[in-house]
């Protein structure tokens, strides 16, 4: 069976037991090829664990993110843990190769006053009414609910209609979660439908909580990228740290800071593993650190000596 035929099965395999998305499947079929080109082999049996050695050391000494070098680690051993399983292979070559370590990078936050100020902002930093309560809505749902840009912007008009206090979030893969709302944001929505009423849409975005005039029928997220750039301009904050996933990671933190449990946290941002949840353990770490070394009496006399 040729490399490719097999590359394909595997991808076919992998979909059906973890329902990943389209763009992940392009990555790790481009991932995959790239690797047995690169090694210049035709048969999956012919590669050994040499190869690998070989191939994470170009990895390293290229320019790609450390993320994609550990994607496309993840992706050929997935590839061949299913070779050997499916017996095209007698050997599993990538078994005692270990993902390497990394020093991730703790991502940005907003503190709760700053979440304020940006959504005050919202609130008059435009000329146009509508836009402003507009703003304030997608501002407010995005800070409530700490959903992906894309899954802001996309929201269906029906996902929010009505007295519910949770909304249905579509996420990667097509998976659904119900996500509830804070008082602050279910006001914010109520203004914003008051003023979607009057206006005139095409048929394609009726259908959007945010309707606009592109070629999907809803806002895009370049158009939210500027618009919050702006709000967070006029609020008085470095708008180039603000982004919607810095207020992601916002929502997420203070509802660690504030006791929510990280498996409630896990599900609330649709996150397949809890590892990409548990980095929110280690901002609030760093703060309760820097916390004591510029407050506690000893760590300021330490710093004197």
């Amino acid at each position: 069976m040729l490399i490719n035929d097999q590359i394909e099965i595997f991808l076919e395999a992998l979909l059906a037991e973890r329902n990943l998305t389209t763009n992940t499947l392009v990555a790790y079929k481009h991932d995959l090829i790239n690797f047995f080109e690169f090694m210049s082999v035709d048969k999956m049996e012919d590669i050994h664990e040499e190869h690998f050695k070989t191939y994470m050391q170009v990895l390293s000494k290229s320019r790609i993110s450390n993320r994609s070098v550990a994607r496309k680690l993840s992706s050929l051993k997935h590839l061949f843990r299913f070779a050997f399983r499916e017996n095209w292979i007698s050997k599993n070559p990538s078994s005692k190769i270990k993902q390497p370590k990394f020093v991730q990078n703790l991502p940005e936050i907003l503190s709760i006053e700053q979440v304020d100020r940006l959504i005050e902002s919202a609130k008059k930093a435009e000329s146009v009414l509508a836009k402003n309560i507009r703003n304030t809505a997608l501002i407010e749902l995005l800070y409530a609910t700490g959903i992906r840009v894309t899954e802001l912007v996309s929201l269906p008009l029906n996902s929010v209609t009505g007295n519910s206090d949770l909304i249905l979030v579509k996420g990667k893969g097509r998976k659904e979660r119900l996500v509830p709302l804070s008082n602050s944001a279910k006001i914010a929505v109520k203004d914003w439908l008051s003023f979607r009423k009057e206006m005139k849409m095409s048929t394609n975005s009726k259908i959007f909580l945010f309707p606009a005039r592109t070629k999907k029928g809803f806002l895009n997220r370049e158009q939210f990228f500027c618009i919050l750039k702006r709000v967070a301009k006029h609020a008085g904050l470095d708008n180039v740290k603000v982004s919607p996933h810095v207020i992601r990671h916002a929502f997420a933190t203070h509802l660690l800071a504030n006791g929510a449990d990280l498996r409630v946290i896990q599900s609330l941002l649709g996150h397949s593993d809890i590892s990409s949840t548990q980095i929110y353990t280690h901002v609030l770490e760093d703060q309760k650190k820097a916390l004591v070394m510029n407050n506690h009496p000893l760590a300021r006399n330490k710093n004197k000596i």
